[in-house]
């Protein structure tokens, strides 16, 4: 038998680790931004010794919200995974059990909104894809998480005919940048109560917002008068759906060649200068619009109201820009489906933590590695002249999950080749089948189950299978 040769390593110092492991595959800027956020927050201080730095803390909970599908200590092995065969010497566990949760928790959440906040595109990088505009979408979506005590009396869970949902959720209302498919901004709240509508989720957004000449791309629930004022006050326009109950007043003789017309919207307001203690006076505020109706065939009419009234901009062309709306959808998909996709035996949530704290600092976490992944996908697109959109978010994400351990273990020239592999490799990632115009019906492959729907005293039991276990029939000795 031949004998494999043991070569003996320099011990790697615990401080070493956090120096040598970086996550530039997600992009050059990201360990820049999180050493300065951690600076500015007076987060960077650590004790001597200690393994889980607060560099390294926010390393492994960006590599939670990449993986997914990996435990806290699988996400760690995976992270430092390359930098293990390349030196051969670390010990297989690293971290205590808990101590993972013990440095989120002295972090917070802040950290973590101030990262995803500076490395959101800045208002004069937006590019322009209609007519001057900067199109952007609001849509809300829910986001579960592990059914514990902390959650449910933060966030709560929703309602149904059947009783209370099965976990906790919270309401979450995004804005994107739809020719980029970033995440600008997300506003977030209990699943139900006072100030966690949808509405007001977006307003709280709005306020927020300090770039110019965009296009809201909003869906009848999300429509206003308000929304439409703030807009309007601010340099924006409006594209949105109209619902049946809105009736704006034509205005006689100003209908366009190409079938839309202007009207005026009106709502009564108070007039604080003429308003008294006794007696409360009102003003009415108008705001002139543009509608446009028309219909898809096998769907009934559709009503759009713009704040653009440049005739030059027909009303066919923004009905269809309209429909790029639905991006906001495939974000959602994107993020839910396939970046916090769980393997079987986990809990079916997308959301992982166990306190709502850590909930909201998880949120973020994604959110950063989302726009790092669509980030990547924008570069590489204009490396090669390509369409963004036309590039797999799924494919790249798994090429990026391949790089992380590797090019974080490498030196800074082999990194640098490295991440401009990936790069043309994500270029690569060209989705085989392109949108497509389809038409699928509202139905449903899988019925709800007959079971009973669980209870809070549907609880399990332990039973001892030697003692209960009894065999029928059986014929005497």
């Amino acid at each position: 038998m031949h004998r494999v040769a043991h070569r003996t390593h320099k011990p790697l110092l615990r401080e070493d680790i956090v120096s040598r492991l970086n996550l530039s595959a997600l992009g050059p800027v990201l360990q820049p931004v999180i050493e300065e956020t951690l600076e500015k927050a007076g987060k960077a201080k650590y004790r001597k010794g200690t393994i889980l730095t607060p560099l390294l803390t926010v390393y492994v909970v960006l590599a939670l919200a990449i993986r997914r599908d990996l435990s806290y200590p699988a996400a760690m092995d995976w992270l430092i995974s390359g930098l293990r065969w390349i030196t051969c010497c670390l010990p297989k566990k690293l971290m205590a059990d808990g101590a993972l949760s013990h440095a989120r928790k002295r972090l917070g959440i802040d950290v973590f909104r101030q990262i995803f906040e500076r490395l959101c595109p800045s208002a004069d990088a937006l590019p322009k894809d209609f007519h001057g505009h900067t199109s952007v979408a609001f849509d809300g979506s829910s986001i579960t998480m592990p059914d514990t005590a902390s959650n449910q009396g933060r966030f709560g869970r929703p309602k149904g005919g059947r009783g209370k949902g099965g976990f906790p959720q919270l309401r979450l209302m995004a804005l994107l940048i739809l020719p980029l498919r970033t995440v600008a901004d997300i506003a977030y709240g209990p699943f139900e109560g006072k100030g966690s509508g949808e509405r007001s989720l977006m307003m709280e957004i709005m306020d927020r917002i300090s770039a110019s000449c965009l296009l809201f791309l909003v869906d009848a629930g999300l429509y206003s008068f308000d929304f439409l004022q703030f807009a309007q006050l601010h340099g924006h326009d409006v594209l949105a759906k109209l619902s049946a109950s809105v009736k704006p007043k034509p205005i006689r003789g100003r209908r366009f060649a190409d079938g839309s017309y202007l009207a005026v919207i009106r709502k009564k307001v108070e007039d604080t200068e003429r308003s008294t203690a006794k007696r409360k006076a009102w003003t009415t505020i108008e705001i002139v619009v543009r509608i446009i109706d028309y219909q898809i065939p096998g769907f009934l009419p559709a009503r759009l109201i713009t704040t653009i009234l440049d005739p030059e901009i027909t009303a066919k062309e923004l009905a269809i820009h309209y429909h790029l709306r639905w991006d906001i959808e495939i974000a959602f998909d994107e993020i839910k489906t396939h970046q916090c996709a769980t393997l079987r035996g986990q809990a079916p949530t997308v959301l992982r933590s166990k306190t709502a704290e850590l909930v909201e600092q998880e949120l973020y976490a994604v959110l950063i590695v989302y726009n790092c992944v669509r980030d990547l996908i924008a570069q590489a697109a204009g490396d090669h002249q390509s369409d963004p959109t036309r590039i797999s978010f799924l494919d790249s994400l798994h090429c990026i999950v391949e790089a992380i351990p590797k090019i974080g273990a490498s030196d800074v020239e082999r990194a640098q080749t490295q991440f401009c592999y990936l790069i043309n490799l994500i270029a690569e990632c060209e989705i085989d089948r392109p949108r497509r115009p389809r038409v699928n019906p509202r139905v449903i492959k899988v019925k709800m189950s007959k079971f009973e729907r669980k209870k809070d005293y549907h609880k399990s039991s332990y039973r001892e299978l030697e003692n209960d276990l009894q065999i029928l029939n059986q014929q005497a000795a």
